[in-house]
């Protein structure tokens, strides 16, 4: 789709996100199903509306949207190449976390400390009669307790 707009002299523009999961690196957009795209209404909108793959332009009922410009410019001036990378949430000793991957996804934890230049962590689950049970993970498997 991208390719096809661009075929209009279209301006695009896909942000990608960068995440790690499971030791591997994955591109993704950073709005999933979304991209930025500078055209001529009058004269692009139908072949825009139309292109294979695009399922609709953002709008408030039947009007197209226009997308401030700072904003777009803001989100190129924050990636490089368009490519955006968040860096993972720091947790603090104490906190209450949840395992969000592996055999013990869906467990509540509390966070103990991080092991091996941040790669791995130690959590505390919460097992039967209160006692934690110390185990040690990725830190990709630990996302925030709701």
């Amino acid at each position: 789709m991208r390719d096809q707009l661009a075929g209009f002299s279209i301006d695009i523009f896909l942000p990608l996100l960068r995440t790690h999961r499971r030791h591997k690196t994955i591109l993704a957009p950073l709005f999933p199903c979304y991209l930025f795209a500078r055209f001529d209404l009058r004269n692009n909108y139908f072949s825009v509306k139309y292109t294979p793959g695009v399922q609709g332009l953002v709008s408030a009922g039947r009007e197209p949207l226009a997308v401030p410009t700072a904003i777009v410019e803001e989100l190129g001036r924050r990636g490089q190449d368009g490519v955006v990378e968040l860096p993972p949430r720091a947790f603090g000793r104490g906190e209450r976390v949840k395992v969000v991957e592996g055999p013990f996804r869906g467990f509540e934890a509390i966070f103990e400390r991080y092991l091996s230049s941040s790669e791995r962590v130690a959590v505390l689950l919460d097992a039967i009669e209160s006692q934690g049970v110390r185990v040690v993970l990725p830190v990709e498997f630990v996302g925030e307790s709701n």
